[in-house]
């Protein structure tokens, strides 16, 4: 987005300034750092996103793993094999389909887990103190709204349709 055509200060400015501050700001480094860095065992957001699905949901074949994180079958093998090479998950063939590959967290995985659910925890009581408990209510229903509107958005819209209009 190009501020300077757009620093109108409208509402739809901001909102895709703050969208793109959340992902690519100053802020998000050190986010990452704050949440995922866990001593020896810092991962990256995308393999921490992975370790905690295959925790809540697991066992996952690599299938479903790869259908709930909205990822390629190829992102998701290396995302797997790099929690397998820290000990975090394991890699188990499937009993009723030997093709198939099912994911599981080991003890080591729930424990890093735990310890990245409790940073997320202490972590979001911090960003959200300044908000009363309505403010906070009201924020996860729009920010859960619009998530559904980005995903309508991108299973509904042709990029051409994004194209910038003839001057």
């Amino acid at each position: 987005m190009d501020s300077r055509r757009h620093a109108d200060g409208s509402v739809k400015w901001r909102i895709g300034l703050a969208w793109r501050e959340l992902r690519r700001g100053a802020s998000a480094a050190k986010v990452k750092d704050l949440f995922y860095d866990v001593g020896d065992d810092s991962i990256d957001m995308a393999l921490a996103d992975a370790l905690a699905l295959i925790n809540q949901q697991g066992p996952l074949r690599m299938g479903e793993l790869a259908d709930a994180l909205h990822i390629t079958p190829a992102s998701t093998t290396r995302a797997v094999a790099c929690l397998a090479e820290r000990g975090f998950v394991e890699r188990v063939k499937c009993e009723d389909d030997l093709r198939s590959v099912v994911v599981s967290v080991t003890e080591s995985g729930r424990s890093h887990y735990a310890s990245i659910a409790e940073r997320h925890s202490r972590g979001l009581d911090l960003l959200l103190a300044d908000f009363n408990e309505a403010e906070q209510r009201l924020f996860a229903d729009l920010l859960e709204r619009y998530v559904a509107a980005v995903e309508n958005l991108v299973t509904t819209t042709h990029p051409d349709e994004l194209a910038p209009l003839p001057r």
